[in-house]
C-alpha cells in the first residue's frame, strides 16, 4: 500500500472516531440548530410608537400615527413605508453576534467615539430604548454598537447600520403622484406632441381622447406602472415661492390622474441638470424628477394603441356570420361546439373555429384615424363582411376591404378608426365551404 494512501485512510478514521464523540456520544445530531445568538431587544414591531434618528448633526423624529409613519422633525412629511419598514425589521430582528469590552477603553477604533448614527426607539409603554451604530465589520458583515448604555461593544447585524444611516431625503416619502395604478379611473397626459386622456372601463383601458379607440392594455399598463412607481430625485424646498422661477407657471408637459378621492396633477416645469422641477397639485413642496420619469410622460398616443381590431372573446361568443366571395358562413355554438346553420349543404356539421377566429386576431400594422377618401370608399362593397354575435345579443360587424398591394383595410361598424392589415387576414377569411368544416 502507497504512503499516501495510508496517511488519507488514517485521516478518515481519526475524522470517524471525531464524528463519533461529538455526535454519537454527545446524543447530538449533526444536523441539529447551534443555538441562537441573544436577541439584542424584546420588543415587537407593534410595540413601537416613535424613532428619533440622529446622524450628521441632524436629528429626526419619527412617529408611528395609525400605522402609518411620519416625520414631525426637521419637517412635517409622510416617512418612505418600505424605508421604515426595513429599519423597524431590523430593529426587531437584531441579534447580538459577539459582545467584549472595548480594547484599551477605546471606541475610536469601533467608530463610536462619534457614532455614525445615533438611535433611540420609544415604545408604547413609555420605555426608550438607545442605540449608538459606529463602523462595519468587513469580515462578520456586522456593524459595532452600544446598547442602551452598556460599557461593552456589540456587534449587530449590519443591515441596522445601512438602514438607519440615511437622509432626510431618502426616509421622507417621495412617491411623486401617490397613487397605484389600480387606484386609477382616468388619466389626462399633456407632453411635447399634444394631448390626449385615458380611460378605465371594466377594468380596462380605453382612449377618451382626441380619438376614441381600444387601448394597448400591455402598453398602457407598463407606463402607468413606471408613472405611479416613480419617486422624485429630491425635495428642493417645503414651498414652491415663484412657479414661473422654476418654468412651473406655464407647464407643457403634465398628468392628470382621477382617483377616488378627487383629481391629482403632476406639473413638470424647467429643466435643470439632469432633472426637470415639478410640483404635484395637492402638496406644497417643490419636487426635482429625472429623466426617465419626463420620457414616460412624453409617451405619443400612437404607441398606446391597440393594434387589435376587435377583441375577441371566443368564450363570449355565440354567433358568427362570414360573408365572402365564395360563401355565405353562419354558425352557432351549441353544447360548447360551433355548428354550421348556413350554407344548408353543410348544416349541423362541425365549423371550423380555426378558419373563423384566427384571422380575426392579426395585429393591425398602422391606426388610421383620417383615412384618405380612397382607402374609405373601399368599404362600400368589401371583400368579407363578419359579424360577431356576444351572449348578451350584442352584435360587431366588420368589413374586409379588397387587397391593396399587400394590405387590405379593416373597418368595425361603429367607430371612425380604419386598421391597416397585412393581406392575409383576406387571404384567411376567404375560405371555401369545405374548409369551413372540420
Amino acid at each position: 500500500m502507497k504512503r499516501s494512501t495510508l496517511i488519507l485512510l488514517l485521516l478518515a478514521a481519526v475524522a470517524g472516531v471525531a464524528v463519533y464523540f461529538t455526535e454519537v456520544r454527545s446524543g447530538k445530531s449533526g444536523d441539529e440548530e447551534t443555538p441562537k445568538t441573544p436577541a439584542a431587544f424584546k420588543f415587537k414591531r407593534e410595540d413601537i410608537a416613535g424613532i428619533t434618528l440622529i446622524r450628521g448633526g441632524q436629528t429626526i423624529n419619527l412617529e408611528n400615527q395609525n400605522n402609518k409613519w411620519v416625520i414631525t422633525q426637521p419637517v412635517n412629511a409622510t416617512a418612505d413605508e418600505a424605508v421604515m419598514n426595513s429599519l423597524v425589521g431590523d430593529l426587531v430582528s437584531a441579534r447580538i453576534e459577539r459582545d467584549f469590552p472595548p480594547a484599551g477603553g477605546d471606541l475610536k477604533q469601533y467608530g463610536l467615539s462619534e457614532p455614525a448614527v445615533k438611535l433611540e426607539v420609544k415604545l408604547k409603554n413609555g420605555e426608550t430604548h438607545r442605540v449608538e451604530l459606529g463602523s462595519n465589520d468587513d469580515i462578520t458583515l456586522s456593524a459595532y454598537a452600544k446598547i442602551d448604555g452598556s460599557r461593552n461593544v456589540a456587534l449587530l447585524p449590519v443591515s441596522l447600520l445601512n438602514d438607519s444611516n440615511k437622509s432626510l431625503n431618502d426616509i421622507r416619502d417621495r412617491s411623486v403622484l401617490g397613487a397605484t395604478p389600480y387606484e386609477l379611473s382616468s388619466v389626462k397626459i399633456a407632453n411635447e406632441s399634444g394631448a390626449y386622456e385615458l380611460e378605465k372601463k371594466d377594468s380596462e383601458w380605453n382612449i377618451k381622447s382626441p380619438v376614441s379607440g381600444l387601448a394597448d392594455e400591455a402598453q398602457v399598463s407598463s407606463m402607468l406602472a413606471d408613472i405611479t412607481g416613480a419617486k422624485a430625485t429630491e425635495v428642493v424646498s417645503e414651498n414652491v415661492d415663484d412657479p414661473a422661477k422654476y418654468g412651473l407657471d406655464k407647464s407643457k408637459v403634465s398628468i392628470t390622474a382621477r382617483l377616488a378621492s378627487g383629481e391629482r396633477t403632476v406639473s413638470i416645469g424647467s429643466k435643470v441638470d439632469e432633472n426637470y422641477y415639478a410640483k404635484v397639485s395637492d402638496r406644497p413642496q417643490l419636487l426635482k424628477i429625472d429623466s426617465l420619469f419626463y420620457e414616460k410622460l412624453n409617451t405619443k398616443l400612437a404607441s398606446l394603441r391597440s393594434k387589435q381590431f376587435v377583441k375577441l372573446n371566443r368564450d363570449e361568443l355565440t354567433k358568427v356570420y362570414i360573408k365572402n366571395a365564395n360563401l355565405t358562413l353562419v354558425a352557432e355554438k351549441k353544447d360548447d361546439k360551433w355548428k354550421v346553420t348556413e350554407p344548408a349543404d353543410k348544416k349541423d356539421k362541425e365549423a371550423s373555429t380555426f378558419k373563423m377566429f384566427t384571422p380575426l386576431e392579426t395585429q393591425a400594422t398602422e391606426v388610421l384615424d383620417k383615412p384618405s377618401g380612397a382607402i374609405a370608399a373601399k368599404f362600400a362593397k368589401p371583400a368579407v363582411e363578419v359579424r360577431l354575435t356576444d351572449k348578451s345579443g350584442k352584435t360587431t360587424t366588420l368589413k374586409i376591404s379588397s387587397a391593396d398591394g399587400d394590405n387590405v383595410y379593416v373597418k368595425v361598424e361603429g367607430r371612425s378608426e380604419i386598421y391597416k392589415v397585412e393581406k392575409s387576414v383576406l387571404d384567411g377569411l376567404n375560405f371555401k365551404a369545405d374548409e369551413a368544416v372540420n
